[in-house]
C-alpha cells in the first residue's frame, strides 16, 4: 500500500482526490494538508511514501516544501499537482528534485500512473508538461564539438523521440521490435551521452541541441 499525502489549499480538491482513491487497493490517501508548513510537518513525522503537492500555498510555496522535504526525507517521492503549466514553474520544481509533475486536469488514471512510476524510481512528467518545457526554452543551439564525446546512434535517436512522446519502456520495445532490456540499455546510454539525470533532462538536452528534428 502506497501512503500518500495530499497538499492543497482548497479542501474541495483534497476531497476530490480522496474520493478518487477511496476504494483503491494500492494507494491510500493517508494524510492531507492545507498549508506548506503542515505538509512539511506531516511528511517528516508520519509514515508517508509520496506527496501530491500544489505549488500555490497560503504560507510557504510548494517549491519550498519540495526543497525541505527532499533535504530531510529524500526517500519520499513528490509529484507536483498544480494548475501551472509554465516552463519556469516546471524547471524550478525540477531544480528542487521533484519526481513528477501533473496538471490539475489529470484524472485518476494519470495520477495512478504517476504515483506508480515514481515509487519504482522513475520520473513522471505528463505530455503537457514536457511540451511546455520545450516551448519555454530558448532557441536551439548547435552543439559544439566538446558538447558530445560520442554521437547518438540512429537507434538512440529513435528511442529519444519515443521517450519524448511519453512512450513507456515496454511500448518503445514493442514499437521498435526490440527487448525491453535493450531499451533500458539505450536509455542509460542517452542519459550518459546527454549528461542528463532523468527524462526531463533528456527532453531539455534534445531541444537545446536540436535533436528533436533528427531522425
Amino acid at each position: 500500500m502506497i501512503r500518500v499525502l495530499v497538499v492543497d489549499d482548497h479542501q474541495v480538491l483534497i476531497d476530490g482526490v480522496k474520493a478518487l482513491f477511496e476504494n483503491d487497493a494500492d494507494i491510500n490517501i493517508q494524510a492531507e494538508a492545507l498549508t506548506g508548513k503542515q505538509a512539511v510537518e506531516i511528511a517528516c513525522s508520519d509514515e508517508i511514501d509520496a506527496i501530491l503537492l500544489d505549488i500555490n500555498l497560503p504560507d510557504i510555496s510548494g517549491f519550498e516544501v519540495c526543497k525541505t522535504v527532499k533535504e530531510r526525507k529524500p526517500e519520499i517521492k513528490i509529484i507536483a499537482l498544480t494548475m501551472h503549466s509554465e516552463a519556469g514553474y516546471i524547471s524550478k520544481m525540477i531544480k528542487y528534485k521533484v519526481d513528477g509533475y501533473l496538471l490539475k486536469n489529470a484524472g485518476k488514471e494519470k495520477m495512478f500512473e504517476a504515483i506508480k512510476a515514481v515509487m519504482v524510481g522513475d520520473k513522471f512528467f505528463s505530455k503537457e508538461v514536457t511540451d511546455s518545457l520545450i516551448t519555454g526554452m530558448h532557441q536551439p543551439r548547435k552543439p559544439k564539438t566538446s558538447d558530445f564525446i560520442q554521437k547518438l546512434t540512429k537507434r538512440e535517436k529513435e528511442i529519444l523521440h519515443l521517450i519524448i512522446e511519453e512512450y513507456t519502456t515496454d511500448e518503445i520495445a514493442s514499437e521498435l521490435f526490440i527487448a525491453s532490456t535493450t531499451v533500458i540499455t539505450h536509455r542509460k546510454s542517452l542519459l550518459r551521452k546527454l549528461s542528463a539525470k532523468n527524462t526531463a533532462g533528456l527532453v531539455k538536452a534534445a531541444y537545446e541541441f536540436g535533436l528533436l528534428k533528427s531522425n
